[in-house]
């Protein structure tokens, strides 16, 4: 299922609050569009539902990249430039330090996204706070708790350990967070998933309060699993996220849907690419200036052709920068094309991992190979006509199961894991953390996982070593936050 809501002109919401932890230095106060004098009832639901989704959507996946005129870039898009699934094809020096891992504190563009990723925070728990308090047995309620839940996993997978978390209070003031560690962000989302899952389970049986339950649930697995083994974890993390992940079935997904109201509403995955051509698709291929980043590490996804991660080089054939070569995805084809935030062959993968770490090796073959037994339920992942001339277009159904001899192929089962997972999970926001839970979980220096070795715009010469998002400037107005607690994986 998806969620069907319509992001209209209400997606500017005021619940268009103040950046939480960031403080205007001029103190101007910007009226709210919708005042919260008149959000005190039930009919003031829906916009602030609304509101939460549109702010959830522009902090997700965007809708134009800064400098093409839209409101910003979402995780997408920017975890996927620090990890291996983006290069930048254009000239902002700000998205060019994201790509070669050399990121400054004054980064604008990080920064803008960062508030908009605690603006969206902040109006899905405003909406909460409102359900609770006005009709608390709506499916809404547990909507806007899991979107809120997704946010925290958000700024745990995506920045530096020490975000802090301000709230904005009824009278305006805001009282100032102090820096959490990734771990207790991560506590943050899984009570917030709790939460949803606990209303939802008590509403009427009805097809919106199970995706509600379906939704948290994966949520609340993929928060344990990257909590796993790292300070503050538990060694049962992965255990519990297997079995959270066993109750969901594969059929199941949920997606932000996007339309041309508005560009606000547009699908900012497709326009930064086919549209304004600043984000083309990586590959691992070295000193291949056709193919994508001349450094080393990356994951293949242009010169190894897959009908879950289609590509085609743009018909311009080069980037905003005229120089790079321009590849489009083809799993967004346009701008309203829907993308999903979860899905249940996620939860097919976080089970293959469960019983790869258990030994059960069969078990993980089976569970990997599910989603490939299955292309009816899987052919969101590549919606688009299918070309004879392209073989990345092919239908999703065609995929073989994998057997042991893949796993030898793909240099072992860790990988040949981490593979499927960049494959089904391709630009849903999951391969930044894909790759730090490589070097936490799976003993891996970030030399093997990230991209390192000359960098291909030649300024600066080489890939620097950020493996998250550093914490901007603009956080030290909060007078609990100095700097990250640390830039570890």
């Amino acid at each position: 299922m998806k969620n069907i809501a319509k992001l209209l002109g209400l997606l500017a919401l005021g619940v268009t609050l103040p950046q939480a932890g960031c403080n205007d230095p001029l103190t101007v106060r910007t009226p709210d569009i919708v005042p919260p004098t008149v959000l005190n009832d039930t009919s003031a639901l829906a916009t602030l539902r609304a509101g939460a989704i549109g702010d959830f959507s522009i902090a997700y996946t965007g809708d134009h990249p800064d400098g093409s005129g839209g409101t910003a870039e979402g995780v997408i898009l920017y975890g996927g430039l620090l990890a291996d699934e983006y290069i930048d094809s254009e000239t902002f020096p700000t998205r060019i330090e994201v790509d070669a891992r050399t990121m400054h504190l004054t980064n604008a563009d990080v920064d803008l996204w960062y508030r908009l990723l605690h603006r969206a925070r902040n109006s899905a728990e405003i909406a909460a706070d409102a359900y609770r308090r006005l009709r608390p047995m709506d499916a809404g309620n547990p909507e806007v708790l899991n979107l809120a839940g997704f946010t925290y996993v958000f700024l745990a997978e995506t920045f530096c350990s020490g975000v802090p978390v301000s709230h904005l209070n009824a009278d305006g003031s805001i009282t100032y967070g102090t820096p959490l560690t990734t771990v207790a962000l991560l506590d943050t989302a899984i009570a917030r998933f709790d939460s949803a899952i606990s209303i939802a389970t008590a509403l009427p049986g009805s097809a919106a309060a199970t995706q509600m339950i379906q939704l948290g649930t994966i949520g609340k697995a993929r928060a344990l699993l990257f909590r796993a083994q790292r300070p503050g974890g538990q060694l049962g993390d992965l255990v519990a996220a297997a079995a959270l992940a066993a109750t969901v079935p594969t059929s199941f997904t949920y997606a932000q849907e996007h339309t041309t109201t508005t560009d606000r509403e547009n699908n900012g995955v497709f326009n930064a690419g086919a549209t304004d051509s600043r984000y083309s698709i990586s590959d691992s291929t070295p000193g291949d200036t056709v193919r994508g980043r001349e450094g080393t590490n990356g994951f293949p996804f242009l010169s190894v052709p897959d009908p879950r991660t289609p590509v085609q080089i743009d018909p311009g054939g080069v980037g905003f920068d005229g120089t790079t070569p321009l590849w489009d995805n083809l799993r967004y084809g346009s701008r309203t094309s829907p993308i999903t935030v979860a899905t249940g062959v996620e939860a097919r993968l976080i089970e293959a991992e469960n019983a790869l770490a258990t030994g059960s090796f069969a078990t993980f073959l089976a569970d990997l190979n599910e989603p490939r037994e299955n292309p009816a339920e899987r052919a969101y992942f590549n919606p688009n006509p299918v070309d004879p001339a392209n073989p990345a277009t092919a239908a999703v159904g065609v995929l073989p199961d994998l057997t042991a001899a893949d796993t030898v192929n793909a240099g072992g089962a860790v990988n040949l894991l981490f593979a499927e997972r960049a494959r089904w999970l391709w630009l849903t926001a999951h391969r930044l953390g894909d790759l730090r839970r490589l070097i936490v979980q799976y003993g891996k220096t970030q030399d093997q996982v990230f991209p390192v070795g000359r960098y291909f715009k030649g300024q600066p010469p080489t890939y620097g070593v950020d493996v998250n998002l550093p914490v901007p400037v603009t956080e030290q107005n909060n007078p609990n936050f100095t700097a990250c607690l640390d830039r570890l994986p």
